[in-house]
């Protein structure tokens, strides 16, 4: 893989009111201006990154955040944005026409789940991405939706529920990710509560995608996430999932691009989990 098929998540905020217990976002972080962020979206397309993921925090809470997505379609970046989806159709007119793909969290299909491994802000997601599932249809939709589930203790024994659940939603998704917990940032507080063994999670994924083979289910362990998506902090920090903490790879603003390039491409290890943990995104074509 080289730097092109890198997927730079960039956290254009660390804001969510949501309070989460599973978040890995480093909260605190001053969010950046539009012209700065704009030209460091340019800056990367000079370095030669062609893959770019808007996240926070909720990234939808920027007000601007369609115009930051607007400006690397424009440019010509894969676009990807990462959001709980609460504002998905009211913004998907102007979205439809320069998004690739969406990532929206499911975690349970009742209000208990969802609290549990979320917050009580969150415990009614399931409705939000039935509305968003049964909606789609109806429209002219160009974006890929995929859609991220966390598993932990409180939804390890449901999640052949989960899935059927969605099965029987009008439209067919695109990708799914199931991660195993991983006690990153703030989620490092509750790893009492959430956390699960590898063996354990590996066993119920290989039972879902056996019983579930027309899903398109894939997943991956903390080991495997450990190291494996490169992330860009609302300051331009380039840091990466390292253990428990995170690694700090450089400044896209501040440090010249043959510091930045090396920093990631020159770390064997990166390059190898990074392309193996967006292997779902591969399996579908984008227009730039």
């Amino acid at each position: 893989m080289d730097i092109s098929q890198l997927v730079i998540d960039f956290r254009i905020t660390s804001h969510c009111n949501l309070g989460c217990d599973l978040c890995f976002r480093n909260p605190g972080i001053e969010d950046s201006p539009l012209s700065s962020m704009l030209q460091v979206i340019q800056y990367m397309y000079e370095m030669g990154f062609r893959r770019i993921g808007f996240t926070g925090g909720e990234p939808t809470s920027r007000a601007d955040y369609i115009c930051l997505i607007e400006a690397a379609k424009r440019i010509g970046f894969m676009t990807y944005l990462s959001t709980v989806g609460h504002r998905f159709m009211i913004d998907h007119e102007r979205l439809n026409p320069v998004l690739d793909w969406v990532g929206i969290p499911l975690d349970g299909i009742d209000r208990f789940v969802n609290t549990t491994i979320r917050s009580e802000k969150m415990s009614n997601q399931h409705r939000v991405v039935k509305n968003i599932l049964t909606w789609l249809p109806e429209t002219n939709n160009k974006i890929n939706i995929k859609l991220t589930t966390v598993v932990s203790q409180s939804n390890i024994n449901k999640l052949d529920d989960i899935v059927q659940w969605v099965e029987n939603l009008p439209f067919k998704i695109q990708a799914w990710r199931f991660y195993q917990f991983c006690p990153l940032g703030v989620g490092k507080e509750k790893r009492e509560k959430l956390e699960i063994r590898s063996d354990l999670f590996l066993n119920k994924m290989a039972t879902l995608e056996r019983k579930h083979p027309g899903m398109p289910i894939s997943w991956a362990t903390f080991e495997q996430r450990d190291k494996a998506n490169v992330v860009m902090e609302p300051n331009f920090d380039i840091v990466i999932p390292d253990g428990e903490n995170y690694s700090l790879l450089g400044n896209m603003q501040n440090d010249p691009s043959d510091k930045i390039i090396n920093a990631i491409c020159g770390n064997d290890e990166i390059m190898r989990k990074c392309e193996d943990n967006r292997l779902w995104m591969n399996k579908r074509e984008f227009t730039v």
